[in-house]
């Protein structure tokens, strides 16, 4: 199966070390580790940064194919400051690299398209992004709400739920999805946006809910992990998820297997699965 992924690629930067991450990469790499043959469309800048992304794509088996190079824009970073809790609070830097994605002149066919709403903060990566988007055949396409203030376009939101069949957030964004639609129920959401089939809500520790179409909701309590870095779990969540609805799963298995995927994640530092 195959997948295009559109959004940042990027470095985080810990108090005591930098790693390669960004919601979209994370999300392309555990796809690549299920055997899915995973494009990532992003840009990244003409420098050392960079250049370990490119290498680091590379060793999980991520197409390089669509990730361009800028030569006056740096490869992004982010700060990530934990608490005593485990959470975690991040800095985007900008404008960087990603902010500016062009984009291929067209996709090879595919079957799922993902993307993520920090990705369309400027309106150069979200020009392309919609281009895309709508030129995809994709018989899944997934969005993940993403929201990082201030970096939150409240008209990427509304347009992104809108135009895909998978729609994921967490609590708080639930809340602000819900102001945005002006309509707090997820139910109600797919009855006023009739492509939409699935909204999965994230609660951290304590689980997640799927609503489907047709009434069903599924529910999976909080992995019972030891947590060693929290960045990255919600990522490696949706990898799971889209794995498993877009090979036909129900919706309480689809559930099982990403709260499993994402629990391997809590038990290490980053966002990225062990070379195979």
């Amino acid at each position: 199966m195959r997948a295009i992924v559109f959004g940042e690629a990027l470095i985080d930067e810990y108090p005591d070390r930098r790693v390669v991450a960004g919601s979209p990469l994370h999300v392309a790499v555990h796809l690549a580790a299920l055997d899915w043959e995973t494009y990532l469309v992003t840009r990244l800048g003409a420098d050392t940064d960079g250049e370990w992304i490119l290498e680091t794509l590379s060793n999980h088996g991520v197409s390089n194919d669509f990730v361009e190079t800028d030569d006056e824009l740096p490869t992004g970073t982010v700060e990530v400051v934990f608490a005593p809790d485990g959470s975690h609070d991040f800095t985007i830097e900008g404008p960087a690299a990603w902010d500016a994605v062009v984009g291929p002149a067209s996709l090879p066919p595919h079957d799922v398209f993902v993307f993520t709403g920090l990705a369309a903060r400027d309106a150069r990566s979200a020009a392309a992004m919609w281009r895309l988007l709508e030129a995809s055949d994709a018989r899944l396409k997934a969005f993940d709400v993403t929201m990082r203030p201030p970096d939150v376009v409240a008209e990427v939101i509304a347009k992104g739920v809108a135009e895909v069949e998978l729609l994921k957030v967490n609590d708080e964004e639930a809340v602000a999805v819900g102001q945005i639609l002006g309509e707090s129920d997820p139910l109600r959401w797919m009855a006023s946006h009739p492509g939409l089939r699935w909204v999965c809500v994230t609660h951290g520790a304590d689980g997640a809910d799927l609503y489907a179409v047709d009434g069903e909701h599924a529910s999976v309590s909080g992995a019972a992990a030891p947590v060693v870095d929290t960045v990255g779990a919600g990522d490696t969540f949706n990898a799971g998820l889209i794995d498993a609805l877009a090979k036909g799963d129900p919706g309480d298995v689809a559930l099982g297997k990403a709260q499993a995927l994402a629990a391997k994640t809590l038990g290490r530092r980053g966002g990225l699965p062990a070379i195979a």
